[in-house]
């Protein structure tokens, strides 16, 4: 009867130790779609610092890529996960821009 408490009880602790706590991260299903004219995508991607780069989808990819590299800058230094999403710009229904909207953390 010990041994068998004994493995009921190692189970269990290397169940509790072993089970990973979610993290936070990029959260795609919270991702919305916004249909803007080519325009204001323009505009909006010269303000990020993509001027000249011809809109389409690696504008979406270069875009997202830089706002990651951001984010996981900024969680190193918080030494904290950030959860997020994306605001993704489209134009004829594809993706041009992702922004990633700042939300406030209060700790």
């Amino acid at each position: 009867m010990k041994k068998l408490g004994f493995i009921l009880m190692a189970i269990f602790l290397s169940a509790v130790l072993g089970v990973k706590t979610s993290e936070a991260a990029y959260l795609p299903e919270y991702d919305k779609y916004v249909e803007v004219s080519y325009e204001d995508a323009r505009k909006i991607a010269d303000m990020l610092g993509l001027k000249d780069i011809p809109l389409g989808e690696e504008t979406a990819r270069l875009s997202f890529e830089m706002q990651e590299n951001l984010i996981a800058k900024i969680e190193v230094i918080l030494k904290t996960e950030i959860d997020h999403y994306y605001i993704w710009l489209t134009v004829d229904g594809k993706p041009v821009l992702g922004i990633d909207p700042p939300v406030p953390l209060y700790n």
